[in-house]
């Protein structure tokens, strides 16, 4: 199993808001962005994102993106 698919399977796991933060990365958002649609801090979208790389177990941000895209896909199949 690829690294990107185990990703999108852990992503099933996340809370409700690192799932929010996760799908908002896959669109391409800044962090700023990002917590002005959440009314949250820059930092605390950080944290999140910090947090996400650890548990799905990627090492950049188009990783995430990607595996938030394909947990997308997997949820309509």
């Amino acid at each position: 199993m690829s690294r990107l698919r185990i990703a999108a399977d852990r992503a099933k796991g996340l809370s409700q808001r690192r799932a929010q933060v996760l799908a908002l990365i896959g669109t391409d958002l800044s962090n700023q962005e990002i917590a002005s649609l959440l009314r949250i801090e820059e930092r605390t979208v950080k944290a999140h994102t910090a947090a996400l790389f650890a548990q799905l177990g990627v090492h950049s941000r188009i990783q995430l993106a990607q595996a938030a895209l394909l947990s997308r896909l997997e949820d309509c199949t």
